[in-house]
């Protein structure tokens, strides 16, 4: 068994199917997702599609309730269950996707994990103008804030993990808010109860979706499409959003009997799932200077993007 986290899908699971496919995971390892998953955001046949496939995929899904989905204790077809130590909401039609009770404490192979979902739409407006989905309950009621106090006191305020769909104000991700969006008229009563509870409580990691972004921050992890193992500091796959495109000059970093040369090129081809020879992150084949003798050009093949430093 092992757990795996990533965030937000948005109803786009196509690295999704790639992680399962290569990984050859089973039932019983887990994906969490921080927010967010779009699997029930529609309320029609659409969303039934989506849970129609998913179910089908060896892999069980534990998600974080966000700001673009309905609560599933306000969908009927849902019921609750006790799994890891605490309660989930699943329909029995698709038993291996799974949505987490805000406050509840689950166990995973014995480390602990408070689950705090819900943020503020800063598209809210767009939506409720357009007719597209909006949820007035998208972020914790006074109750589930309650909830969550009542449940930290049961364990003296000491977990090992927290799971959220935003952020405490202290790992807000400035550099990614939106320059459209007038930060004065978002509401940040959220993040600034998750900024009290951060304060009191003793964990070890803080994992967050929302900002549609990766980086690590003190104690603290904000995953977007980046899937990586709880409790581990690398990635297990970073694919479907490139960094670079074709074109760009590059500074990179090229492995040759074990050592490493910097060398300089351009991008011919981006394999925005990786490619045969590298599964797990988006890679490059780039046309360069030869690091053996800068007279000759070379193809760099497979040029995986954390060797990539950057445009030139």
């Amino acid at each position: 068994m092992s757990y795996f986290i990533t965030g937000d899908t948005h109803g786009r699971f196509e690295t999704i199917d790639h992680f399962v496919r290569f990984h050859e995971t089973s039932l019983s390892d887990v994906l969490i997702i921080l927010g967010d998953a779009g699997i029930n955001l529609c309320l029609n046949h659409r969303d039934h599609m989506l849970k129609t496939m998913l179910s089908e995929w060896n892999i069980t899904f534990f998600c974080v309730h966000g700001n673009h989905e309905e609560r599933p204790c306000n969908i009927e077809t849902y019921v609750e269950k006790e799994w890891h130590e605490g309660i989930v909401y699943y329909e029995p039609e698709f038993p291996n996707i799974l949505f987490a009770m805000d406050g509840e404490i689950y166990d995973f192979d014995g480390q602990k994990a408070i689950v705090i979902g819900g943020a503020y739409s800063v598209d809210k407006a767009y939506r409720l103008l357009t007719g597209l989905p909006w949820f007035p309950d998208e972020q914790p009621s006074a109750e589930i804030k309650g909830y969550v106090v009542e449940k930290l006191d049961a364990v003296n305020w000491k977990v090992d993990y927290v799971f959220s769909h935003t952020a405490p104000l202290l790992y807000e991700p400035k550099e990614l808010f939106l320059d459209f969006i007038d930060q004065k008229k978002v509401d940040k009563s959220t993040e600034k109860w998750l900024s009290e509870i951060e304060k009191q409580l003793t964990y070890h990691t803080w994992y967050f979706g929302h900002y549609h972004g990766n980086r690590t921050m003190g104690r603290s992890k904000m995953l977007y499409e980046e899937i990586q193992e709880l409790g581990k500091d690398s990635f297990v796959q970073r694919v479907g959003r490139p960094l670079y495109k074709v074109g760009d000059r590059v500074l990179f970093y090229m492995d040759d009997a074990g050592e490493e040369f910097e060398c300089y090129g351009e991008i011919q081809v981006v394999d925005v799932m990786g490619s045969f020879f590298t599964p797990n992150e988006v890679s490059y084949d780039i046309y360069g200077a030869d690091h053996r003798c800068l007279d000759n050009k070379v193809l760099y093949k497979h040029i995986v993007e954390s060797k990539v430093e950057g445009t030139i």
